[in-house]
């Protein structure tokens, strides 16, 4: 991604996470769309180069690290946004104490799942803060563990819902650039796919249940996140 390009949609994000919802929204849309649609652009440059016999843009993996009491959500929420992008696979792992992720794509798909998690996971916690104020009574005699599992639930569920979010944003910028681009899109996912299985790779252990009700409240939220697009019905 251009220097100009990501500095512009980081600019726009900051700006979403710390103004009135109504325009957070409208930042934010302008910042996906431009994400979404540079991505498209990349794919098809590279996919002309190849043709030409040059080589494809790199495929790198990057490590994301989160700690604190809900590394382990926001690391899930990481992993839905990375698939959700559709040529961006994510990884778990270990690093310390630190909850990690890998994110294996070419350059300028992790670039753009980079900035997206980074801006979700402050969303998700400013959600989450909201709703615990206004439900923390709802939990009156639940020991710690249950609270804090209903909070956790909020987190997971918030990511499921953004992952709705830009899935569903992404299919809608796809259709809108014509045939021959979910093709093309396809073979630069296959190309991460190949790069992923030439790694020594586990499946991570499963999640424990969440508290249900927190966990659709948050996908709910998750769904309303500033993500880019119009807002989608639960």
């Amino acid at each position: 991604m251009s220097d100009r390009k990501l500095d512009l949609i980081m600019k726009l994000l900051a700006k979403a996470e710390s103004t009135t919802p109504q325009e957070a929204e409208a930042l934010t849309e302008h910042a996906e769309r431009l994400m979404l649609k540079y991505g498209i652009e990349r794919a098809r440059l590279d996919a002309r180069r190849a043709l030409h016999g040059d080589a494809h843009e790199e495929i790198v993996r990057e490590l994301m690290l989160f700690s604190g009491s809900y590394a382990r959500d926001i690391r899930e929420l990481g992993a839905g946004v990375a698939v959700a992008l559709g040529t961006v696979r994510p990884l778990f792992g270990a690093s310390g104490g630190d909850c990690a992720l890998y994110l294996v794509g070419c350059a300028s798909d992790v670039a753009q799942a980079r900035i997206l998690i980074a801006s979700l996971q402050v969303q998700s916690m400013v959600a989450m803060r909201h709703w615990w104020t206004a439900e923390r009574d709802h939990y009156p005699w639940f020991d710690d563990t249950v609270r804090r599992r209903a909070r956790s639930g909020f987190v997971r569920g918030f990511g499921v819902g953004a992952a709705d979010r830009i899935r569903e944003s992404r299919a809608a910028v796809i259709e809108e650039s014509g045939t021959g681009t979910e093709i093309m899109l396809a073979s630069r996912r296959e190309r991460v796919d190949d790069a992923v299985r030439a790694m020594n790779t586990r499946r991570a252990r499963s999640r424990d249940g969440a508290d249900p009700g927190s966990f659709l409240r948050g996908r709910s939220s998750g769904r309303e996140a500033n993500v880019g697009g119009r807002p989608v019905a639960p």
